[in-house]
């Protein structure tokens, strides 16, 4: 299997001028913990995550540009990289996701939750395989 089989294609994102509040309320609703940063081309320049703003939120006003807070010191893999490859990034280096870039864009994310739902809920062999 590989990444393209288990990430999450349908990505909420900000730019590097959107405000730490506007990634905690895009947290709360949608329920995630990770919010990938893109420039106007779609690519990836950083990455927020809920462990961030947490650490920030009585240090920094809720105005406060992503661009001063994000991670840009990001690992990557691709849509074909195996899994067992992305997962033993995620737990040797303690990330709870990988931003998934494809030809210098972001195509999607996946996260230590995917890799749980793929241990409780296995994917069902595609037709043809």
């Amino acid at each position: 299997m590989r990444v393209a089989d288990l990430m999450t294609s349908q990505l909420r994102c900000l730019r590097e001028t959107d405000s730490l509040a506007d990634a905690m309320a895009a947290m709360q609703e949608l329920f995630i913990r990770h919010i990938p940063i893109v420039d106007e081309a779609g690519g990836l320049v950083g990455i927020v995550t809920q462990r961030d703003l947490l650490s920030l939120e009585h240090k920094k006003d809720p105005v406060t540009p992503l661009r001063d807070v994000m991670r840009t010191d990001v690992v990557t893999v691709t849509p074909d990289t195996p899994l067992r490859t992305a997962a033993e990034t995620m737990i040797y280096n303690k990330y709870g996701c990988l931003p998934v870039v494809d030809d210098g864009e972001l195509v999607g994310i996946i996260t230590e939750t995917d890799f749980l739902k793929l241990a409780i809920f296995p994917l069902a062999p595609r037709r043809g395989d």
